[in-house]
């Protein structure tokens, strides 16, 4: 395995950090939106020390790629099993958090070969496209050079300054979840949907019992009784953590500024982030039991 992999030669960006243990086995692990490579390894850390190896791949803000997702080829995924495949490792999951939850679970329903999914606050929707605070009219997501179907992000349409203002003065939202707010406006439709029931993997997934963010709360059930009603046969285990915040499934005790600084965006982690850390604790020990279960 190359230490790093890039667009130019390998059809996707990568970083390869391999570990002691599970031979035969790997992840494949996604940024959250604003993450990183830096912070996406220390908040993976865990599974390596664990003895998971793992490539991290972005798909968004990394190296050259940009900053938000526009057509982002499921490719990516696709590109990176390939190489851990052909390196002899012949069991691959993948996992993720908040955005690059979303994106594992879309690559997982699209790529029957990837054989388990950890999914932390995982929206199950593909959303429109964004430029700052400009709609695009286009997907997040392509595969096979065709997007994938999306609902429209309603705000962005509208007089945006307005609904911030609307959303950060309610009583329901407020300041610290205009962007849950901003989300509720959108109308899910089954079009746009990440069939998770085409998947060939355990699933693990994971949402705090609400999400300031998106409402992986509502995604979460909605994903289980999809897959209990198909009699999906793989392993299913959904877990809400009541005080927990969006950010589950990793560490941030090694971002000690970051972590600092989501007390300012978001209402659960300002309110009681050692409950929130507790439940990031509990949700990667969890993370990592699963990752035992995987036959």
């Amino acid at each position: 395995m190359k230490k790093k992999y890039t667009i130019a030669e390998d059809g996707f960006v990568g970083y390869w950090h391999p570990a002691q243990g599970h031979d035969g086995r790997a992840l494949i692990v996604f940024p959250g939106s604003g993450a990183d490579y830096k912070l996406t390894w220390q908040g993976s850390y865990f599974l390596e020390k664990a003895g998971w190896s793992r490539l991290l791949v972005g798909f968004a803000d990394w190296d050259g790629l940009p900053a938000d997702p526009l057509l982002t080829p499921v490719e990516y995924a696709e590109r990176a099993w390939k190489v851990l495949k052909a390196e002899g490792y012949e069991h691959v999951g993948v996992y993720g958090i908040s955005a690059g939850a979303k994106y594992a679970i879309t690559a997982a329903s699209l790529i029957p070969d990837i054989e388990l999914v950890i999914a932390a606050s995982p929206y199950d929707h593909t959303t429109e496209a964004f430029q700052g605070m400009k709609p695009l009219n286009q997907s997040t997501f392509s595969f096979r050079g065709e997007p994938l179907p999306f609902d429209p992000t309603v705000t962005l349409h509208r007089n945006i300054f307005g609904v911030l203002a609307r959303t950060a003065f309610s009583k329901k939202y407020g300041f610290k979840r205009m962007l849950r707010g901003c989300y509720d406006e959108n109308v899910p439709s089954e079009e746009a949907r990440i069939k998770v029931e085409n998947m060939h993997a355990d699933f693990l997934m994971q949402a705090p019992g609400y999400d300031d963010c998106w409402p992986s709360d509502e995604a979460v059930p909605r994903m289980k009784k999809i897959l209990a009603d198909c009699g999906y046969p793989y392993r299913v285990q959904a877990t809400i953590y009541e005080h927990g915040s969006h950010l589950l499934g990793g560490d941030l005790s090694r971002s000690p500024q970051y972590l600092k600084s989501m007390k300012n965006i978001l209402l659960a982690e300002s309110r009681d982030q050692d409950a929130c850390n507790q439940a990031r604790e509990d949700s990667m020990k969890e993370i990592v039991a699963f990752l035992e279960g995987w036959k």
